[in-house]
């Protein structure tokens, strides 16, 4: 059955009358794993003149701020080495890892398998090995180790400040152990099948106009700000900028209501009547984030759009119109003392302050906000309530919208790695609950995104569920956030900023 829905159109009403992303570019030889920590930065080692083994990671002593190293370069690859051994992870207090070390380019040779750096329990990552060789005859130095933080099998490589992640984890391979092409051909099969306009099972339709499509809410009948956003921003990771611009066209057309802060219509028909003039903020976060991305990743001439334009008024329109501006958390309805745990979304607002320079101090204390804001919200449990108050009391109990929060929680943490309670300790209670009280479908399916901050032995169940699950048959709700799912466990979602 279709979940309770949490949506508030009558309280609206009363109150306001292509394919999964390429592989990281090739570039250089096996790389050895990272020196000893000394103050607590890794230096990054150099790749082997002629491929040969990763040398032996020193650990990492206990220290403070560790100096940031520096890139070094590996030789060419001659036949690549085998795999070196990580250093003893050091209990860096406030240390910082050096930057990555990149291989030289390789022209030949096997494959070689750099060692893994060490990473300290309360720190940053220490020095890694090498990036990928390109192929040239053969195949060059596959990447050098990534940090092991206690126990916690990772391969992201967390992003800082205005630099993205360099590389993102695939659980699906990691902890489950499946083939690349295995993920690929998962998160294609859903896609397709999900949002293909004249599909059996899509949640995606063309119309009413021309150059226009829609993402249907099917048990309601109507379009949301929610599912055209997430629709966005899967499209996107998808690298479908055709569906991309036709979503778009249609929140242009039907949903938005002037770009001089005026808020977009959070729910409409398929025809493209307004059904509510309200705004629904977690909507607009999420157009946001992928018009900036799309700007990024495409360029502002390649579409029927200028993105860039495009997401700075959508966050003008947060900034000013959405958010709380003395607490920096985003409000459950313009207006409102109030805000709802599901719409937090701190890695969202790193990327902000990125693109919208001018603004950047309100947006990272947008990020630093939101992160606390989850230590107070989560209950001891690790659930948060549908709506809380701006400093994480609970003011309406869990519910439909609560799910998502473990997905704005985990995707935080694998990109960014800012905050180690996201990962030991609300990963760990929230998994402890819901191994006996999740639900199916969308519950199940967001809760994969726990193996980012688990161990591998304990995030493997929360992982298999989401891989064992079928594709949602013509079913929003649970469509867009299995989706949504799969992109972040695969791999997939990516931050171009």
């Amino acid at each position: 059955m279709y979940p309770p829905r949490r949506r508030f159109a009558r309280l609206f009403n009363a109150i306001a009358p292509c394919l999964v992303a390429a592989a990281l570019t090739a570039c250089g030889a096996n790389g050895s794993t990272g020196d000893a920590g000394g103050s607590g930065g890794d230096q990054p080692g150099t790749g082997g003149a002629t491929g040969g083994a990763s040398a032996t990671g020193g650990a990492s002593a206990t220290g403070g701020s560790g100096a940031m190293g520096g890139s070094a370069t590996g030789g060419a690859a001659a036949t690549g080495g085998s795999n070196g051994t990580g250093g003893a992870g050091g209990t860096h207090a406030t240390g910082s890892g050096g930057t990555s070390g990149h291989g030289g380019a390789a022209t030949g040779g096997v494959i070689g398998t750099g060692g893994q750096g060490g990473r300290g329990s309360g720190g940053a990552a220490g020095g890694r090995g090498g990036s990928a060789g390109s192929v040239g005859g053969g195949t060059g130095g596959t990447p050098g180790g990534t940090p092991v933080d206690a126990g916690v099998g990772t391969t992201t490589i967390p992003g800082m400040g205005c630099t993205p992640p360099a590389a993102y984890n695939n659980l699906f391979v990691s902890v489950l152990g499946k083939t690349q092409a295995d993920s690929d051909t998962k998160v294609m099969t859903a896609y397709s099948t999900l949002f293909n306009p004249g599909g059996s099972g899509s949640i995606y339709f063309n119309g009413p106009g021309s150059d226009e499509s829609y993402v249907e809410d099917l048990y309601h009948g109507d379009v949301r700000t929610e599912g055209m956003s997430y629709g966005m921003i899967i499209a996107l990771q998808m690298n479908d900028q055709t569906k991309f611009d036709r979503l778009w066209t249609f929140v242009k057309n039907h949903m938005a209501q002037g770009t001089t802060g005026q808020q977009i219509a959070w729910d409409v028909s398929t025809s493209g009547g307004k059904l509510s003039t309200g705004g629904a903020p977690d909507g607009d976060e999420y157009f946001a984030a992928a018009l900036i991305f799309a700007h990024n990743r495409w360029g502002d001439s390649s579409g029927k759009y200028a993105y860039g334009t495009e997401a700075q008024w959508v966050l003008d329109l947060l900034r000013t119109k959405e958010f709380n501006t003395s607490q920096h958390i985003v409000e459950f309805i313009a207006g409102s003392n109030n805000t709802d745990p599901s719409y937090v979304l701190p890695a969202f607002y790193q990327t902000w302050a990125c693109f919208d320079s001018a603004n950047a101090d309100f947006w990272n204390a947008a990020v630093t906000a939101g992160r606390m804001f989850f230590h107070n919200a989560a209950n001891s449990n690790g659930v948060m309530g549908d709506q809380a108050s701006f400093s994480g009391q609970q003011t309406v109990g869990p519910g439909s919208d609560t799910i998502r929060c473990v997905m704005n929680v985990m995707m935080d943490y694998n990109f960014f790695a800012a905050d180690d309670w996201q990962a030991t300790t609300y990963a760990t209670e929230y998994a402890a609950y819901e191994t006996s009280h999740a639900a199916s479908g969308a519950q199940t399916f967001l809760n994969g995104t726990l193996g980012f901050g688990l161990p591998a032995s304990s995030g493997q169940a929360f992982v298999n569920k989401l891989w064992s699950a079928s594709v949602p048959n013509r079913d929003y709700w649970n469509g867009v956030l299995y989706m949504l799912a799969l992109l972040h466990v695969s791999g997939t979602f990516h931050l171009y900023y």
